[in-house]
Order: structure tokens, then C-alpha cells, then sequence
């Protein structure tokens, strides 16, 4: 793909006393504020060994076989059990996004979107992240229908009503309650204010914006959540669901790096930034494979495939969330 630049026939030149605005992105970021993403800091020491992904091995549970009487006979040895391991594994991240300014552009414009680009890091790698989020729950879904029967999945067939998050809840049986976070489409929600079923709760005595919630748990509303043939696709999550580990940017260039160009523009000059990003996020209860990635890392397309994932958990109940899939109008 060609570099593209930010152009004068990009910006707006304003005449004299207008004042240059801005249009805050409208995607929502409050899937981080919902308690779903947890960091876990021995990820990171893992890390300094190098690789493309990061091996976290451990114990299954003991078994569920009932205790024994025990007898006075010297020759009755009860008999050894075992327990197993198993091996889970979550793939690095390195990412980059670059955006490029001709100085003449700032000039004409009468503001520096060099300065704006610098501000809106955060909320930009955030959305970025998300996206990243959804390929990865896209992936690890499409794994468990083609090799899990679909377990974690509840396809209804029809609009949202007020008992698909009870039988979705239940898909998990005993562990059923452990569910706090419900992450819809806005058609989804609409569906669910319409029914009247939406609770909304200040998030503190002091007051301030009032959260929704469904049925108990947190309600967050994004268009972002995947909409395929007309199926919408919830996602419900226990506590601290994903493990998401933020990490240094250890290259020379650090997380947001400038470059100058001053021939470019013919001669007016060019200033290049580069951002980066270096994370790990993890499903707990899967393994990422790494078996249809063309790069050192893979793309969210290639998160989203079925064959860079494998469960390990052994039991539905052990993973951390279930999908909802409704039709709406």
C-alpha cells in the first residue's frame, strides 16, 4: 500500500478568526473501563527470552474420583493417581501505525496536526487494540465450532429477548454466575430498551453517568461487535476475562518516533511519526498456534482464523466467556 500523507485537500483552511475543530472518533473505549482485561507481570520477564509467543505451562486440577475407606490390610495399597499438565499459549505483538504532515499543510490550515496526532495516541491505539481483541475472539470462537462442537457459542435465530442470557449463562453450567460483563451491538441494546429490560445504576454514591446493566451484568454498547449475514454476536465475560500485558517499546526508535524530510514537498518539508505498540494479549484455557500467520506477527485477519487456535482447557467451565448470536432488525 503507497504512503499517504495528511494534504492540504485533506485539512480545512479557514478564513481569518475561524478556529480549526476537531471530530472526536465516535467508537467506544469503554470496553476498558469494564474490568474484562487483567495484566499478570511474570508474562513480561517471560518475554525478555525473545520468540513470537510466550509458552505459560501448567497444572490440570486433581481429578474428581471419590475418597476411599481406608482398612487395617498391610497388603491393600490404595492406588496412585495423577495429575496432569497442560500448556497454554499467547502470542506477542509488536505493531506500528505511521502518519505523515507536509509542514505547508499546518501553515495553511492555521493548526498543527502534528501536535493532535501526538494527543490522540492513546485513544487511537486503544480502538486499534480492540479491533485486535475481536480478531482474537473471532478466532478462538471459530476454533471451538469447528473442534469443540460450539460449546461456547448460543445461536438463537431471532432478535434478542430477555432469556438468551440465561440459557447463553448456562452453557457453563454451575458457573453460570460468574458472568459480570455483557459486550452488545447497539441494535442488541435497542432491542433489550425496548422490552424495558435495562437497569441503570450510578457507579457511585457521589453519582456521575449512569451504567447500564442487563440482568446484572454490565451492558457495553459498541458497533464494533462483529455483524455477519444479519448475525449479531454478543460476548459475555467473567471477571478479569483476557490477559492483556502493555510492554516497552524496546527499540531505538521508542513508542512514537519523528522523522524529518526536507526536500519532500519540494522543499517545503515533510515530518513523518511512526507509533508503536508492544503487547501480549491471552484467552486463558487456549493456545495460539501460529499455523496461518505470512509475518513474524500476525494480523487481526489472521487472529480471527480457526487454525491459529487450539483449546486446552479441558472443560467449558474453565474458559471466560460465551458468544451470543441474535438476528436483528
Amino acid at each position: 500500500m503507497a504512503d499517504a500523507y495528511t494534504r492540504i485537500a485533506d485539512a480545512i483552511v479557514p478564513s481569518v478568526y475561524a478556529q480549526y475543530s476537531f471530530e472526536e472518533h465516535v467508537q467506544s473505549l469503554e470496553i476498558y473501563q469494564a474490568g474484562i482485561l487483567f495484566s499478570d507481570p511474570a508474562i513480561a520477564s517471560k518475554l525478555s527470552m525473545g520468540g513470537r509467543s510466550v509458552d505459560m505451562p501448567g497444572w490440570t486440577d486433581l481429578g474428581n474420583d471419590p475418597s476411599e475407606p481406608v482398612n487395617d490390610d498391610p497388603a491393600d495399597s490404595i492406588e496412585m493417581k495423577k495429575i496432569g499438565a497442560r500448556r497454554e499459549v499467547a502470542a506477542r505483538n509488536v505493531r506500528a501505525q505511521a502518519w505523515g504532515i507536509p509542514d505547508l499543510t499546518s501553515i495553511l490550515a492555521g493548526d498543527d496536526p502534528q501536535k493532535l496526532i501526538v494527543r490522540r495516541q492513546t485513544d487511537y491505539w486503544q480502538r486499534a487494540n480492540k479491533l485486535t481483541l475481536l480478531g482474537i475472539l473471532k478466532g478462538v470462537l471459530a476454533d471451538n465450532i469447528a473442534n469443540d462442537a460450539g460449546d461456547l457459542v448460543r445461536v438463537t435465530g431471532a432478535s434478542i429477548v430477555d432469556t438468551d442470557i440465561i440459557e447463553a449463562a448456562y452453557l457453563m453450567g454451575d458457573r453460570a454466575d460468574k458472568f459480570k460483563t455483557i459486550w452488545m451491538h447497539s441494535k442488541q441494546m435497542k432491542a433489550l430498551k425496548l422490552a424495558d429490560l435495562i437497569d441503570y445504576v450510578p457507579p457511585s454514591e457521589q453519582g456521575g453517568p449512569l451504567i447500564p446493566y442487563y440482568m446484572g451484568l454490565r451492558a457495553v454498547v459498541d458497533d464494533d461487535i462483529p455483524v455477519a449475514a444479519g448475525v449479531y454476536t454478543a460476548f459475555m465475560f467473567k471477571d478479569k476475562a483476557i490477559l492483556w500485558n502493555e510492554l516497552p517499546v524496546n527499540t531505538e526508535g521508542g513508542p512514537l518516533e519523528f522523522d524529518r524530510k526536507p526536500r519532500q514537498g519540494h522543499g517545503g518539508g515533510v515530518t513523518e511519526m511512526v507509533g508503536r505498540r508492544h503487547f501480549v494479549p491471552h484467552v486463558p484455557g487456549t493456545r495460539f498456534l501460529d499455523a496461518s500467520s505470512a509475518g513474524e506477527f500476525a494480523t487481526d485477519a489472521e487472529l480471527a482464523l480457526a487454525a491459529n487456535w487450539d483449546r486446552t482447557a479441558s472443560n467449558v467451565k474453565n474458559m471466560t466467556f460465551i458468544a451470543l448470536k441474535t438476528t436483528e432488525a
